[in-house]
Parts: structure tokens; C-alpha cells; sequence
């Protein structure tokens, strides 16, 4: 089975049960949780062999991937209950505008094995700079 390379937004299904709210699960092989401190750090991550399905659960970010040599912004929000699924080989890095930190969870899809470079950050191109800079303000 061949992979998308293109990053999917897909509500998140839920139900509603006496005054709680229930996500239906994601497929994963891990759960992850992550804080993103407030800031616009210069820094992408790009995974070889994992999909990321990213939700929002506090706070907001706004979630930038490269594709197609441009940065594009996908603003995400714990009241629009929406995934992003990043396919392997797309980096992606989050700028937090908010007082709080966001925290977000990954359920993660893996392909094979991790490599210990998915998980190390790299710093924007310099090329791309502006561009991230005009989407930390926008």
C-alpha cells in the first residue's frame, strides 16, 4: 500500500453521554501527549516512518507543514475538535500564539522502525524564514 504525501483534516467523531463528550478512537500504535509552549520557534520536524494524527485538547496552535516548497498554516483549536493526520516525510512544526501552553495528543501510526532522527528538530531553512515569520503573526 502506497502512502498519501498530502496532510488530511478530518473531524473528530463524537458522542455525547449524560454531560460528557466522547471522541470515537483513533487506529494507533501509540499515544502520545504533548505541551507546546507559547513562541514561534524556528524548528520542523519530519518523521521517515510515522504517521501523526494530531488533536488539540487544550489551547490552540497553529500547525505549519512544507509541501510543495511552501509553509502552509493549519490553525487548530480545542473547540473545533478537528485531526490532522501528517503523513511520513512532511515537516511540520507548531507555533503556540496563546498565554498557555497547548497540549496536544499524537496517535501515532508507524511504518516501521523509529529512527532516532524523527524525534530531533530542525531549524527552518533560511529561505523560508519570512514566510514562517508572516505566518507567526498573521
Amino acid at each position: 500500500m502506497t502512502l498519501s504525501r498530502n496532510v488530511e483534516l478530518l473531524p473528530m467523531e463524537r458522542s455525547l453521554h449524560g454531560e460528557a463528550v466522547f471522541s470515537a478512537p483513533r487506529a494507533s500504535d501509540e499515544t502520545l501527549i504533548a505541551e507546546i509552549a507559547s513562541g514561534d520557534s524556528f524548528e520542523l520536524f519530519c518523521h521517515r516512518f510515522q504517521t501523526d494524527q494530531l488533536l488539540v485538547l487544550r489551547g490552540s496552535i497553529d500547525l505549519v507543514v512544507l509541501q510543495n516548497r511552501q509553509l502552509r498554516r493549519i490553525t487548530l483549536r480545542e473547540d473545533e475538535g478537528l485531526w490532522v493526520r501528517i503523513p511520513p516525510g512532511v515537516p511540520h512544526g507548531a507555533i503556540n500564539r496563546g498565554r498557555i501552553p497547548a497540549l496536544v495528543v499524537n496517535a501515532v501510526l508507524r511504518h516501521g522502525p523509529s529512527d532516532p532522527r524523527d524525534y530531533r528538530p530542525l531549524p527552518v531553512p533560511p529561505q523560508l524564514r519570512s514566510q514562517w515569520r508572516r505566518l507567526a503573526v498573521a
